[in-house]
């Protein structure tokens, strides 16, 4: 199983943005899932393997206010 950060954008002034995890079997194609979960109305889609991503503050870490 591998998985993936999603993101996308629709215009170029936009930044990325983060769309959401995709999870992929090793044989499967994953962009064939990606644009079948997220629409392929995107100008930009983007997939970031999970094991390449340096998280800094990881999802549901959370900030608290100074």
């Amino acid at each position: 199983m591998r998985r993936y950060l999603v993101l996308a954008r629709q215009q170029y002034v936009e930044a990325l943005s983060y769309q959401g995890m995709l999870d992929v079997d090793a044989a499967q194609d994953p962009t064939g899932l990606v644009t079948e979960r997220f629409g392929s109305n995107w100008l930009e889609l983007v997939l970031a393997p999970e094991s390449a991503v340096y998280w800094v503050l990881g999802p549901g870490a959370g900030v608290e206010a100074t």
